[in-house]
């Protein structure tokens, strides 16, 4: 269907004719899953990731005004849970808290995925303060408690606790950004 053509279906659901939605839904469906599987190169987390989407136009339809932008609405949201699932991926991937080891068994069928993050992973590492790198890895690395590391080091166990957990979190906005990055 020409994009024309779906202009008065997108118009007929707006205004209220919920039936209309069926040929919106049809016409957007395949070109919203090609958009997601783009990006996410799984075929089930694209449809379930389109799917979503379209249920969530469906309950936010009040918030449409003008026909001539749903289409932009439409891929304003597609990319918005794009970013999300990758931020989603990047927690699942690097659980931080045990060691930035992958978690998610969808590595395995990702690899270069895997591969990017973990350079961009070590590369952000490197990047950090020598002091809170060091309180880091002595404490992801060797196991080291914060009590042990504070003695080492000869500082606080909660000036530990502090550097981990603002070492964790600049790690994880850090490799957010960089699949936002990717996808923009």
């Amino acid at each position: 269907m020409p994009h024309e053509e779906i202009s008065g279906p997108v118009d007929r659901w707006l205004q209220g004719d919920d039936t209309a939605f069926e040929a919106v839904f049809h016409y957007y469906r395949q070109r919203l899953l090609r958009y997601t599987f783009r990006y996410l190169k799984n075929e089930t987390d694209a449809e379930d990731l389109t799917t979503e989407i379209l249920v969530k136009v469906w309950q936010c339809r009040q918030s449409v005004t003008n026909p001539a932008t749903f289409e932009n609405y439409l891929f304003t949201i597609a990319r918005n849970r794009v970013i999300k699932s990758w931020q989603k991926k990047v927690d699942h991937l690097f659980s931080l808290e045990t060691g930035g080891e992958p978690t998610d068994p969808a590595t395995a069928n990702d690899p270069v995925l895997y591969g990017e993050l973990m350079r961009h992973y070590q590369e952000s590492l490197a990047g950090l303060p020598e002091q809170r790198r060091r309180i880091f890895l002595l404490h992801r690395e060797q196991n080291l408690t914060y009590k042990e590391i504070a003695k080492q080091l000869n500082i606080s166990p909660k000036t530990v606790e502090n550097q981990i957990s603002a070492t964790l979190k600049q790690l994880r906005t850090q490799l957010a950004q960089h699949l936002v990055s990717i996808i923009l």
